[in-house]
């Protein structure tokens, strides 16, 4: 007989040289971006979208720390914003570059990273990753924690 492995599906995105994933079910919704909006979202951490108010999350400045920041707004337009919402129904934005993908990732697959990843730089609300084989090659995804993250942030 042969053990079912449960899967759950995962928004993932490339920040940096890192890889992310969400879970599909704390994914509120992923807009594209006009330019002039995606340069309004970068300088701001609260915007307004339709009737919500979205706290924004800039994960290039917790994910490239000798990345110079005028370099790093020139380099990075947002042309994608990932709207999360937390446990309590607050909504969160992440700009990315690209647009998301949707990716169905086994529990078999995660697992938690040592303590001692989080002294060489990693943000704390990074507490998992996945390692998958892709066309012959690992990669490695960082599990995000939504939640975590903007609790750090207080």
């Amino acid at each position: 007989m042969t053990k079912y492995l449960a899967k759950e599906k995962y928004i993932t995105f490339k920040v940096s040289t890192y890889i992310l994933a969400l879970p599909i079910d704390s994914v509120f919704k992923v807009v594209t971006c006009p330019d002039d909006l995606s340069q309004t979202l970068r300088a701001t951490k609260l915007a307004q979208m339709g009737q919500r108010t979205v706290m924004l999350f800039n994960l290039y400045s917790y994910l490239e720390c000798n990345h110079d920041r005028n370099q790093q707004e020139n380099d990075h337009s947002g042309r994608f914003l990932i709207i999360a919402q937390g446990r309590i129904g607050e909504l969160y934005g992440i700009q990315v570059d690209a647009p998301p993908n949707m990716l169905s990732i086994s529990e078999t697959s995660i697992q938690p990273i040592p303590q001692s990843f989080h002294h060489i730089g990693l943000p704390t609300w990074v507490s998992r990753i996945a390692i998958l084989n892709q066309k012959g090659e690992p990669i490695t995804i960082l599990m995000l924690d939504i939640n975590q993250a903007f609790a750090s942030k207080s």
